[in-house]
């Protein structure tokens, strides 16, 4: 394998020719000739020509021809596919011709007799040049004596002559002014493939106008999988190594496909297929490619790393042609398959492009509704099992969103927690509640206090007894009037923070309640030292009530426990009679639920407090 720097010289030293003074305003032939010169001398090769197809694709004509030892240029011949039908083919169908031994070689033996033993040549290769995905030409490297074998490196440098020439043919469309140039220097320094920028103005150049229905282009990203536990495990300087072993086996592998190579991420290689013939041979491409992870790749220093890839795909045109650009489609699609099983293979759906839509508007409206006071509090009752009449509420937040109506919590407050909303979002619903137990209490109503659940995140805030003690004097509330439910997983984990927040809002005299209690497998001795004032049951465990003896079982030795600790007892989620006639029978306290009552705004809850 040839080295790194093997290829990086060879590439800057293309870079260079083109990015010299005035070389964009040379006239072609100028432009040919210095690129032609520059690369025999580069390579040591004999003689270095360019040919230009015709538009019928029957011929091919020189347009120049460089002869290293007597520096002398020629220029005119014509090759007629009537007369070599294999290269023509070969021309064609292979992304590089690397006939070592050219007269043996199935692709151009049919020069031996009148061009290769004339001329004393051995060896062969030679490059399509490309226009808009279409053959154009040609350029060809010939060595005159002993046989020569094309090395890697050469391959890339001689595929980028070829491109460079491509962008000489079309620069006015590819690229203006010295953007195009640039081009040539958008290598990756550690595998020698197109970087990200590059590959994408191909793609997007590729892509202009109309597409043609009959033409099918492919993009596909391929994600390493694991490859953080691999850097972790072996080393930076493994892991690199194993990206450009990854990184020459890709180029073999995709070189009888007329495609386009990239490292477009740390570990995420692109493959742009301009003009695929049939889906067959994208299946067959897909098939070599998982042949590249069948077997331990051996790095630089022996090492054998086992890999696997992800690959998402973009088939073109699509339904989705012209909305966003193909790597984002091809991103989501390797989102996909590797959230599906590593080593997957996922083609781009547009229902998953308006789902990710759909996902981010709701994240922008959410923090404007934030802003726009959009989220409301609603309230359910907390009601004596001695006499059902409401003692209390629990404030939960709904969002009262202007055209899609009330939205439940359950299908934004993942999103409110993802974009660290939570704190912001909690202290709105305590000033909420704060606000409504206020009126209730300003109306004359009996109803004692509102609960409201705390996240972790305002729990986690050293803050928050003095904002709770604000709260309190801006409303002007005694501090029973307002009761937090904190999850029972926070308590469980016995962190000083929670235990000395609980002790500071304990003594600003505010009720605290376990919310989901039964789920979060807490320490009953951490339990009974807490200054907790009330458990709340789990829905999950009153849902199987009368019928299911576990359940039963469990919510006694709850009713128990709380009993036995001198607290109170809420049963959540009380939905069916039986339900609410099992839990009064069991000495259950207080209950909550759709039997008794939805959670309702304030307005609504006022007018039955009224009548009852």
């Amino acid at each position: 394998m040839p080295s790194i720097d093997k290829l990086v010289r060879l590439h800057k030293s293309l870079m260079t020719l083109s990015r010299g003074a005035g070389f964009i305003e040379y006239p072609r032939i100028s432009k040919l000739k210095r690129i032609t010169r520059a690369c025999a001398e580069q390579l040591g090769a004999s003689r270095v020509s360019v040919w230009k197809l015709s538009e019928d694709n029957q011929e091919i004509v020189c347009e120049v021809l460089y002869i290293l030892e007597t520096d002398h240029y020629f220029k005119g011949a014509e090759l007629k596919r009537a007369d070599f039908p294999e290269y023509f083919n070969a021309m064609s169908e292979d992304r590089i011709i690397n006939a070592d031994n050219a007269i043996t070689d199935p692709r151009t033996s049919e020069f031996t007799e009148p061009y290769l033993i004339p001329n004393g040549i051995a060896s062969m290769l030679d490059a399509p040049i490309y226009a808009a995905g279409k053959l154009h030409g040609v350029v060809c490297l010939e060595q005159v004596g002993d046989a020569r074998v094309w090395d890697l490196a050469e391959l890339s440098y001689v595929a980028s002559l070829a491109d460079s020439i491509s962008m000489i043919n079309e620069h006015e469309n590819w690229l203006t002014d010295r953007e195009q140039l640039e081009f040539l220097e958008q290598y990756d320094s550690l595998t020698g493939l197109e970087r990200r920028n590059n590959f994408q103005k191909r793609l997007e150049f590729d892509l202009q106008g109309e597409l043609d229905p009959d033409r099918t282009r492919v993009l596909m990203l391929l994600g390493l999988d694991f490859f953080a536990s691999i850097n972790d495990n072996h080393g930076n300087k493994t892991a690199d190594s194993l990206l450009i072993a990854l990184a020459r086996l890709l180029e073999f592998v995709t070189q009888p496909y007329h495609c386009r190579l990239a490292r477009v991420g740390g570990d995420l290689f692109g493959i742009w297929l301009p003009d695929l013939k049939n889906t067959e041979q994208l299946d067959l491409l897909n098939n070599k490619l998982k042949t590249i992870t069948d077997n331990p790749i051996k790095t630089e220093d022996d090492t054998l790393v086992s890999v696997s890839f992800s690959t998402g795909v973009v088939i073109y045109p699509t339904e989705s042609s012209g909305q966003v650009n193909p790597m984002r489609c091809a991103e989501i699609a390797l989102q996909r398959a590797k959230s599906e099983s590593r080593g997957n293979v996922q083609y781009f759906s547009l229902e998953w492009l308006e789902q990710l839509q759909s996902k981010r508007s709701l994240e922008n409206e959410l923090i404007a509704a934030l802003d726009n006071s959009e989220l409301v509090a609603h309230y359910q009752p907390i009601l004596s099992t001695k006499n059902e009449k409401i003692i209390g509420l629990e404030a939960l937040v709904r969002w009262q969103h202007p055209t899609r109506g009330l939205i439940p919590p359950g299908q934004f407050l993942p999103t409110a927690k993802k974009l660290g909303l939570m704190e912001r979002l909690g202290s709105y619903m305590l000033k909420q509640a704060a606000g409504g137990i206020k009126r209730l209490h300003d109306k004359g109503s009996s109803i004692a206090w509102v609960s409201v659940n705390i996240s972790s995140e305002q729990l986690y805030n050293s803050q928050l007894s003095q904002q709770i003690e604000d709260i309190l004097n801006e409303f002007d509330l005694l501090p029973e009037a307002l009761e937090l439910e904190i999850v029972e997983e926070l308590i469980s984990q016995d962190s000083a923070l929670v235990r000395a927040q609980l002790a500071a809002l304990s003594e600003l005299g505010i009720r605290l309640a376990i919310d989901d209690f039964g789920t979060g497998y807490s320490s009953l001795s951490r339990l009974k030292h807490m200054p907790v004032t009330k458990l709340k049951v789990d829905k999950s465990f009153v849902d199987g009530l009368p019928h299911s003896e576990d359940d039963c079982c469990i919510t006694q030795s709850i009713i128990g426990l709380a009993k036995g600790l001198e607290i109170e007892l809420v049963a959540e989620g009380v939905e069916t009679k039986l339900q609410a006639e099992y839990l009064t029978k069991a000495n259950c306290e207080f209950v909550q639920g759709f039997y008794y009552a939805k959670p309702m705004p304030l307005s609504d809850l006022l007018m039955i407090d009224q009548k009852s």
